[in-house]
């Protein structure tokens, strides 16, 4: 079951580190802004849970810089996807450029992946802390790294404008509590059916509020409400 654990893991770890590595090159960083943004989407996010929950980096916790096998492995897996995509970026850069709506597609859904597993690793690492703590310790190591990322890029996080971004992983962290301590709590198989259940109802949710468009309401839509002013304004002129 471990062997398992650690496989949904690489996949979250690759997941994350492409869609900052995506993000990164969207924004026309170079190859070290590419893997920085990549490492920082995968970390940055456990990191921070951890020093406000009061563990040690490098001593109690569990993700960062631990001189543990699984650790290094992680950084460098990390570290090799964002190479990977800024190679393919630049040898197919006019493809890149004009796959562009598809990029983002790819992006969307990889980030959707990451955010589910990252969500289960944090709720899980806290679990005995009970529901409230769990569950938001989920959303922080799940949302944390793009945050600081999208920040560093100057950017408005992603979290706060588009498709929902923090309900799905409520609830998926929310499910993977449930499971863990209601369903089959103590089973040995109990892990990976909670990480596999929080990934799949967060990817679920994020690609139908991506196809159906679905967002939270804003007070205003700027875009929309300039548009219907100039109108207005335009008519009143024409009298």
């Amino acid at each position: 079951m471990e062997t398992i654990v650690n496989i949904l893991e690489i996949i979250g770890i690759i997941s994350f580190a492409a869609a900052g590595a995506m993000i990164a090159i969207d924004k026309e960083t170079d190859i070290v802004g590419v893997v920085l943004m990549a490492i920082t989407t995968c970390f940055a996010g456990g990191m921070l849970r951890d020093v406000l929950a009061g563990n040690l980096i490098g001593l109690e916790c569990p993700w960062f810089f631990s001189g543990s096998p699984d650790a290094n492995l992680y950084i460098i897996i990390s570290v090799s996807t964002a190479v990977i995509v800024f190679l393919a970026a630049l040898i197919f850069k006019k493809a890149y450029v004009r796959e562009e709506k598809l990029v983002r597609s790819v992006n969307n859904v990889l980030d959707a992946i990451g955010i589910g597993v990252f969500a289960a690793i944090g709720t899980g690492n806290y679990l005995e802390a009970g529901a409230f703590v769990a569950i938001s310790m989920g959303v922080l190591t799940s949302v944390g790294g793009g945050l600081i990322r999208d920040i560093i890029l100057n950017d408005i996080p992603f979290i706060l404008r588009k498709y929902v971004y923090v309900v799905p992983i409520v609830l998926g962290s929310g499910l993977y509590y449930v499971i863990r301590k209601c369903i089959i709590p103590g089973a040995a198989y109990a892990e990976p059916v909670a990480i596999v259940g929080c990934v799949l109802l967060v990817f679920v949710i994020r690609m139908l509020a991506t196809y159906f468009k679905w967002n939270l309401p804003k007070a205003i839509d700027f875009r929309k409400m300039r548009e219907t002013v100039k109108r207005e304004q335009l008519d009143e002129d024409d009298f």
